[in-house]
């Protein structure tokens, strides 16, 4: 359940392969919200779930608040400000 005024981060990845497949990507994420550890809520689900099929996921990939998608090759700047315009947009 996601805690009122949180940002919501739903980060998708083949959840059935190799770990190593999708660190460098979840290392890139964690740095981010790390910095915003407060304010966010971040969701690991399968690229083969519901929720991916509705967004377009098809590999890896990052949906903020539902509206905002990035690729796996994010830049985190990308990432720092979707989450920083659904903040302010939360206010």
């Amino acid at each position: 359940m996601l805690k009122k005024g949180k940002v919501k981060i739903e980060v998708f990845v083949p959840l059935g392969s190799c770990v190593c497949d999708f660190a460098p990507f979840m290392e890139r994420i964690g740095r981010v919200t790390s910095k915003y550890k407060n304010t966010t809520e971040v969701q690991m689900k399968s690229n083969k779930s519901p929720e991916a099929s509705k967004y377009g996921v098809q590999d890896m990939g990052i949906v903020v608040n539902g509206r905002t998608k990035l690729s796996a090759s994010f830049e985190e700047k990308e990432l720092e400000d979707a989450i920083s315009q659904e903040e302010r947009g939360q206010q």
